[in-house]
């Protein structure tokens, strides 16, 4: 099971927002002891967030980049149309062009293809860069505009996951 927390704009009811944080890190902490608990019992259990790999990880493109949206990643509509990801579908200026076509927006497409953590100055120097490499650049963009920025409030969440991720492989190390 995958669980990923909601985003979205802070006009809707359901969003998360900061005052939201402390509530939400600390049910990760508790959610990491009960998983460490769980594995020492025998019974251990999956959560995709708390399974990051802090021995090796991915290659260094990838701790860069992440999931490659715009370049390595596109999105294909039913009709054809290609987009950096499914969350700029229907953006037209993100429409990078079609399947018969090719890519034709290639302005879009440098844009994400210099998008990493050191185009972030929020990442610069935040100990988390390279697990997360920079964060979710369609969030970026729905909530300042840039794909180079970051989304504060996911940014705190995944810092969170990281720190639990350490945790635990150190409570479980024999």
């Amino acid at each position: 099971m995958s669980m990923e927390p909601v985003v979205a704009s802070l006009e809707e009811p359901y969003a998360i927002r900061e005052e939201d944080l402390p509530r939400i890190l600390e049910e990760y902490d508790k959610l990491a002891k009960e998983y460490v608990k769980r594995c020492q019992e025998g019974r251990g259990f999956n959560f995709f967030h708390f399974m990051i790999d802090l021995d090796q990880g991915p290659c260094v493109a990838k701790r860069l980049s992440g999931c490659g949206s715009g370049t390595e990643y596109l999105a294909v509509t039913p009709w054809g149309d290609l987009y950096p990801c499914h969350q700029f579908v229907g953006q037209e200026e993100f429409l990078l062009g079609n399947v018969d076509e090719g890519i034709v927006n290639t302005k879009v497409r440098d844009e994400f293809k210099l998008c990493n953590v050191y185009a972030k100055d929020k990442c610069r120097d935040c100990f988390a860069r390279f697990y997360c490499s920079g964060g979710c650049a369609a969030n970026s963009y729905h909530f300042h505009g840039s794909i180079t920025d970051a989304y504060d409030i996911g940014c705190e969440m995944q810092k969170k996951r990281i720190e639990c991720s350490i945790m635990i492989k150190a409570a479980l190390a024999k």
